[in-house]
């Protein structure tokens, strides 16, 4: 299997990014071809012993920057690793793309030259969120931020063929971001896709959830438009990274509290690796025609890695043939639904 790294993306690039290939090529057994400018990747290869190795050099002259408009910016560096790595997918030479660059870029470029899936209407960004029970997937969480009832529909069965295919659940309870838990609550988006997934018999919905319900681990899939996604997550992000602060400022102010927590530093370190989502990879764009994954910019080598796993899994478990056709079985029980809702002549 080959998948294609952007090694010119995300706010540790290149060093993060190459080492994380490295390490994935090793530890998966998996070709990494390292999309970007040849002499600043050599030059951190040589850092790493890549011995038996599978870790081709794919040139791209271009990076699309953080501050770019991603749309503009995929359209005028046609030689970006962005554009190169979409365009492997497109044409086979890779089974995946990974990215932890501009996440409009990503988005842009993988609509753009990768496409999408027959009958699907809006790819989506599905994620990962750390809850008491593990974790729940959220989508979309920044791909469009204008939605109608019949997009959420779609993300609700692309959210739960990956929930079980990929995550391994065997019926993902599946619930819609709301203000309120019960039915009727929300703005006309919520109530109108509320009923559209009632009417849904490839998912397990199970209704409302408000967003303080999500960190308990109440559904497995959660749904809404990617401009509430986006918010939700980075604002839990967010006010993580602030207790965290906290915490740690508090505990400096006394050396009884330095001491408790030395004594309590396992525990503590628990607690950090439930909390980081570097394990997890990243956000996978679910409903293109190929997989393209897009990590956190802020990625280090670990997640890097983790993210080539993402990308493997999906792969493997062919979410792509899947999502072809659960779509297609919905598409029909619509039509026959229409059909029979029609007056006799």
């Amino acid at each position: 299997m080959n998948i294609a790294l952007d090694a010119m993306g995300g706010d540790h690039a290149p060093e993060a990014i190459v080492a994380g290939g490295v390490e994935a090529a090793r530890v998966y057994d998996v070709t990494v071809s390292l999309v970007g400018k040849p002499e600043v990747i050599e030059a951190e290869l040589k850092k790493h012993d890549t011995r038996g190795l599978n870790l081709p050099i794919v040139p791209a002259s271009q990076v699309i920057e953080m501050d770019d408009k991603p749309a503009a910016a995929v359209r005028t560096k046609t030689d970006s690793s962005m554009v190169v790595g979409c365009k492997m997918v497109k044409r086979n030479e890779a089974q995946a793309f990974v990215s932890a660059g501009n996440t409009g870029g990503a988005l842009a470029a993988g609509i753009l030259h990768v496409g999408r899936i027959k009958g699907i209407l809006r790819p989506a960004l599905i994620g990962p969120f750390p809850t008491l029970k593990g974790a729940c997937l959220i989508l979309d969480i920044g791909a469009n931020a204008d939605v109608r009832p019949e997009h959420i529909q779609q993300f609700a069965i692309m959210g739960s063929i990956y929930a079980r295919d990929v995550i391994g659940l065997e019926r993902p309870s599946v619930r819609i971001l709301s203000n309120g838990e019960e039915a009727g609550k929300g703005n006309q988006l919520v109530i109108d896709s509320f009923k559209l997934l009632e009417q849904t018999p490839s998912i397990n919905f199970q209704g409302n959830i408000e967003s303080k319900e999500i960190p308990t681990g109440l559904a497995d899939v959660v749904v809404t438009d990617g401009f509430t996604g986006n918010i939700f997550v980075k604002t839990a992000e967010t006010t993580a990274t602030l207790m965290s602060r906290v915490i740690t400022e508090e505990i400096k102010k006394s050396p009884f509290a330095m001491l408790g927590a030395l004594m309590a530093r396992n525990s503590l370190r628990r607690v950090r690796e439930r909390m980081d989502d570097s394990h997890y990879g990243g956000a996978v764009l679910l409903g293109l025609s190929g997989v393209v994954v897009v990590a956190h910019g802020r990625s280090n080598a670990f997640a890097i890695r983790h993210a080539i796993r993402v990308a493997r899994q999906s792969v493997e478990q062919n979410i792509l043939g899947k999502i072809q056709k659960g779509i297609s079985e919905v598409e029909i029980e619509n039509a026959e639904a229409a059909a029979s809702a029609q007056p006799a002549a």
